[in-house]
């Protein structure tokens, strides 16, 4: 289970202060996608907190795992004819 699927049960109210023009664009947004705004709000807190933690992990390598890494990182991709036929097609929105 999820923070975003926790049971009512386990919820704790977060308060925040903005200004009055912040929280109507909230309103808005949240009625233009059938939400509440409580529910708008924790979704978008939630988004933005995973990708901020995301954006920050670190990972650790023994200097053996470290040369496999940047030997795959120098390493040419495979060929594939494929992808090099959808890469050269125009995007559809393009068209």
């Amino acid at each position: 289970m999820t923070v975003a699927t926790l049971p009512d049960s386990k919820a704790t109210p977060l308060n925040i202060r903005i200004r009055q023009e912040q929280r109507s664009l909230i309103e808005r947004a949240a009625a233009a996608l059938d939400k509440t705004v409580s529910d708008f709000v924790r979704d978008a807190a939630l988004r933005e907190a995973t990708n901020a933690l995301l954006d920050k992990t670190v990972f650790h390598l023994n200097a053996d795992a470290w040369a496999k890494f940047n030997a795959a990182l120098d390493t040419p991709p495979a060929s594939n004819p494929r992808l090099q036929d959808l890469m050269s097609r125009q995007p559809v929105w393009a068209k």
